[in-house]
């Protein structure tokens, strides 16, 4: 096995990566319009790729006067049906128990007035992290009345509650992919959604990383760390065992703060973020991660011994370089 990086670079690691092929995105617009046409829908790719982002400028896009009520709500393990349409709440005021509508049935019912005096308004119910709960339960009957807004009406169980979900309501799910809880969303659930992919985007990267731009004394320019984002995620998304949904998403490469970016911005980017997210996909198969980041840093990370930001910048120019080995 080569004794360096720059030589298991050269060798093998970066050698004929294709970085050409895009992988198909959904731009904001394009999101934006599917909520404007009353489609549910939901957001999905790998952490980091602006789902939330997207999300946050909705109501700055479509306009605040054309949306009546909005609502974000996060799903986790323990959410519940009762939670979302209805069930038996402790009460606190009084002791013992009540009945009580879940956050969804009281969203709808609010959108029912809302849709009575203004059918144009929308009122858009987001869930973030759709995943990450049993659907199937939560959801209950919610998966039939989407078949038909409007129309379909049924009695809830325990408060008999007419309930419907209005033609004005529009659902919204964001998905990380590289959840293994994916697997949990069935084809009935599926087929009432539309699915739209939001990827790791280099030209969304560039435009980031351009609002603070480098310092003049990093050894790699904004090109090359967009070039050098490209080919790790390229060789993500082509490995067996790794793939698309496990692609490091652009917002995982920048930082939070503003100002230029210095070497010790990098480092603590690869060090606390991008390193750490690799690892976690590798597990402790040594040949997948020795693919990505070559031996040297492989078993720094994996017996964790110190990383510098210099060792960081040293597998930055080597991917770069690698460009013309590669040629």
């Amino acid at each position: 096995m080569p004794d360096s990086v720059t030589d298991f670079l050269q060798k093998a690691a970066y050698e004929n990566v294709d970085t050409s092929n895009k992988i198909v995105n959904t731009t904001l617009e394009m999101f934006v319009d599917a909520i404007e046409n009353k489609q549910d829908c939901i957001l999905y790719g790998p952490p980091g790729t602006s789902k939330t982002y997207m999300i946050d400028r909705l109501t700055e896009k479509i306009g605040s006067d054309k949306i009546g009520l909005f609502k974000i709500v996060q799903f986790h393990s323990n959410f519940s049906y009762e939670e979302f349409i209805e069930g038996i709440v402790p009460n606190v005021e009084k002791g013992g128990f009540k009945l009580e509508s879940g956050v969804f049935l009281t969203f709808c019912l609010k959108a029912k007035e809302i849709y009575e005096s203004d059918p144009d308004k929308l009122c858009v119910f987001v869930i973030d992290e759709i995943n990450r709960a049993n659907v199937t339960s939560v959801f209950g009957e919610v998966m039939n009345l989407m078949e038909n807004k409007g129309e379909r009406c049924i009695e809830t169980p325990r408060q008999h509650i007419p309930f419907t979900i209005p033609k004005n309501v529009v659902l919204v799910g964001t998905m990380n992919t590289a959840d293994k809880t994916l697997a949990k969303l069935d084809f009935a659930f599926r087929r009432r959604f539309r699915f739209m992919p939001v990827f790791p985007s280099t030209e969304t990267l560039h435009r980031m990383i351009s609002e603070n731009g480098f310092a003049k004394e990093l050894p790699i320019t904004i090109d090359e760390y967009t070039y050098c984002f490209d080919v790790i995620n390229a060789k993500i998304n082509k490995h067996p065992l790794l793939g698309k949904n496990l692609m490091l998403g652009h917002v995982l490469w920048t930082k939070k703060d503003d100002g230029e970016y210095t070497k010790e911005d990098i480092g603590v980017i690869f060090k606390e973020t991008i390193f750490p997210q690799i690892e976690n996909y590798c597990g402790s198969n040594k040949d997948v991660m020795n693919s990505l980041l070559g031996p040297t840093l492989r078993d720094k990370l994996m017996y964790g011994y110190s990383i510098s930001d210099d060792d960081v910048l040293d597998f930055l120019s080597n991917i770069k370089n690698s460009k013309a080995v590669g040629a």
